[in-house]
């Protein structure tokens, strides 16, 4: 081997050493390339080093901890190489500052950053690595670095303005929580949790404030904390330190009335509840702060505005619960009232009172001279179709005119077509009515006359002679009060109205009326529903007290084809259906010739049955010559029953030659079916 191959061999082994990124404590590494000529070339190498604050190396850190990571970057003759970029890597157990991981070699090639943990709960083993590349070639080194959670402690705990007294409600604190982490000021702190005897009732908040210089301070507020010392508490890990401060309660804002159990705003006379009425309420206040915020642990006395027939409300007294509430029952007695409960309650030396909404007692029942019965349209196209529809509305009302209690019953059957839903042919009452939809199927009756009979449980109409409110029995002997529909009356009380009223008063079974003519007759088809009997009687039973009450309505099946009826009308003004001795029905005399002038059309609508046309039919006139006409009046048929159909007019106007002409008044009903009549001038 020649001289200059040993020297370069013996170069090559001087510029190839260095740590293992496996040891604690330091780092080194080296690079590679190629040269140009024979031998090995020597490479760049970087070395790394950790110290702390005070220069000294360190392989661990922990909690606030920061330590400088040094990279030395050394040029292939073993010289310091400047202005050479470092970057820095390493797991997201730590970081970095600057934050990029990277920095430039300095005078003496080294380039340092600074690193720290991710937080102070970070834990484990990280290695960090810098590279750089220097004349092309890329150095690296690697460091092992341990990394602990923070051995972070809480201080003693101090008001930055102590109160004086005990802390109003509403009021707050600013409270300084010193954090040292292994005797130093913390640089951050994670992990710290603030308690208190009233945060966890709910009547205090603590609120983390801004950290700075080892301190996080937070605000503490009283939301009306009735354990009149609260207890702070606030720890970090295994650290943990307490402060003590008078609280006071907050003052009573105001008493609210929250509702009541019972929907709408009445409960039934003690006695006749049941089927979905109810003879008690609950009634719910909310005693809040000046803040609207509920007061817990308020004692609330209660008291109605009245006791008349033996009305209750109990409890007398209650205590609010966590979100102010509170409740008491009010009992009906056997005397109709409007009733109010006010609720009172006192703290801090101010008394504050509440009053509920307007509570009446009454029967509650539905009565016969309230219930009302209704069709969206009288007249639908349903003789020929079917599923054409209308909704039938009953509205319910109790003897004081009130809408009855929601879910009170209304059944409904029909001669003809089908009504209710395929659950039931009934429906239940909200706001005091409810709605079933009648639709057009088999059967259809010979005259096109459909009845829809409602009937549902409720009371007779009776004379309040004596104004009390409620039926009253002469002749009652049991050992307690008469209540009605509960006792029996056996010699009678205040009378049933008469005829002249307008009332129905003590009525016999209810039937389905096939022909409206009040009278029942099986062979016609009538369906009777007998109350408490097993077989119907038209005779009323003298006894005032629960019937079915009913209503019942006709709705036309009508046909689609329209007959047309025209009527002469006298100079009085009364008019009567065309005869075959006024003459040809579909000539206006007087439009044409000598003299003409415009005349009225007066004419009746109906179907083959003399029923309305549908609802929604409409009249027009079209293809007219040497004449014309007004709009009719009216031009759609309206919701009717009335047998004879419907009247509608139009004026006929000459042209200005009194020529004779014709027009087509076309009749076209909501299913598109139209007949045409065609009308000429003499």
């Amino acid at each position: 081997m020649s001289a200059i191959a040993l020297v370069a061999a013996s170069l090559a082994a001087c510029g190839g050493g260095g740590g293992s990124p496996g040891t604690v404590g330091s780092g080194t590494g080296s690079g590679t390339g190629t040269g140009t000529g024979t031998g090995t070339t020597l490479a760049p190498k970087v070395t790394l080093a950790l110290t702390d604050g005070g220069g000294a190396n360190i392989t661990s850190l922990s909690g606030g901890q920061s330590a400088s990571v040094k990279a030395t970057v050394l040029d292939s003759a073993g010289k310091p190489v400047t202005g050479a970029i470092v970057q820095f890597t390493t797991s997201d157990l730590v970081v970095f500052t600057p934050a990029t991981g990277s920095a430039l070699t300095d005078a003496n090639g080294v380039a340092t950053v600074s690193v720290k943990p991710a937080s102070t709960t970070s834990a484990g083993a990280v290695a960090i690595t810098a590279s750089s590349v220097v004349a092309g070639t890329t150095a690296t080194a690697s460091y092992n670095l341990s990394v602990g959670a923070a051995p972070l402690t809480v201080g003693s705990l101090s008001f930055a303005q102590a109160p004086t007294g005990s802390l109003p409600a509403f009021s707050t604190l600013s409270l300084n929580i010193p954090v040292t982490s292994g005797g130093q000021p913390a640089s951050t702190v994670e992990g710290l949790n603030m308690t208190s005897l009233c945060s966890g009732d709910g009547t205090a908040t603590l609120v983390a404030g801004a950290f700075a210089n080892g301190v996080q301070t937070a605000t503490y507020t009283n939301k009306g904390c009735l354990r009149v010392n609260d207890t702070i508490t606030v720890t970090i890990g295994n650290s943990s330190q307490s402060i003590q401060v008078a609280v006071s309660p907050a003052n009573i804002g105001s008493i609210l009335f929250s509702g009541s159990s019972v929907s709408g705003t009445s409960i039934v006379l003690r006695g006749s509840g049941g089927q979905g009425r109810s003879e008690a309420a609950q009634l719910t206040f909310r005693v809040v702060d000046q803040n609207d915020n509920g007061l817990a642990g308020v004692d609330v006395d209660f008291a109605a505005t009245t006791y008349t027939g033996g009305l209750t409300v109990s409890p007398r007294r209650a205590t609010t619960d966590a979100s102010g509430n509170v409740m008491t029952m009010v009992s009906s007695g056997t005397i109709p009232t409007p009733v109010r409960v006010t609720a009172e309650a006192s703290r801090n030396g101010v008394k504050i009172s509440g009053l509920s909404d307007a509570l009446t007692i009454s029967t509650g029942l539905p009565i016969q001279k309230a219930m009302s019965m209704s069709a969206e349209k009288y007249n639908i196209e349903g003789l020929q179709y079917d599923n054409e529809t209308t909704d039938i509305t009953v509205l319910l009302a109790d003897q004081y005119g009130n809408p009855v209690s929601d879910g009170s019953t209304v059944n409904f059957v029909t001669e003809g077509g089908a009504v209710g839903s395929s659950a039931q042919g009934a429906c239940l009452t909200s706001n005091g009515g409810c709605t079933v939809s009648l639709r057009s199927q088999n059967f259809r009756p010979l005259n096109g006359r459909v009845t829809v009979l409602a009937y549902l449980q409720g009371v007779e109409n009776f004379v309040d002679s004596n104004g009390d409110g409620q039926y009253s029995c002469s002749g009652y002997t049991g050992t307690t009060a008469y209540r009605p529909l509960v006792d029996t009356c056996p010699s009678g009380g205040e009378p049933f109205p008469t005829a002249s009223s307008g009332q129905e008063g003590d009525m016999g079974d209810a039937f389905l009326d096939t022909d409206m003519n009040g009278t029942y007759d099986a062979a016609k088809g009538d369906l009777p529903f007998p109350y408490n009997r097993t077989s119907y009687s038209s005779t009323p039973d003298g006894k005032w007290g629960l019937n079915y009450i009913r209503a019942s309505r006709e709705i036309t099946f009508s046909g689609s084809v329209a007959t047309l009826v025209r009527q002469m009308c006298s100079a009085d003004g009364t008019c009567r259906d065309w005869l075959a001795s006024d003459g040809d029905p579909l000539v206006i005399n007087g439009v044409a010739g000598a003299g003409c002038s415009a005349q009225q059309l007066r004419f009746r609508l109906y179907d083959v049955n003399r029923n309305p046309m549908p609802f929604g039919t409409t009249v027009s006139s079209t293809d007219a010559t040497k004449l014309s006409t007004s709009s009719f009046v009216p031009g759609t048929v309206a919701s009717t029953n009335e047998t004879g159909g419907t009247i509608h007019q139009a004026t006929v106007r000459p042209d200005t030659e009194c020529a004779t002409g014709s027009f087509i008044l076309r009749v076209t009903t909501p299913r598109g079916n139209v007949t045409a009549y065609t009308f000429k001038s003499n």
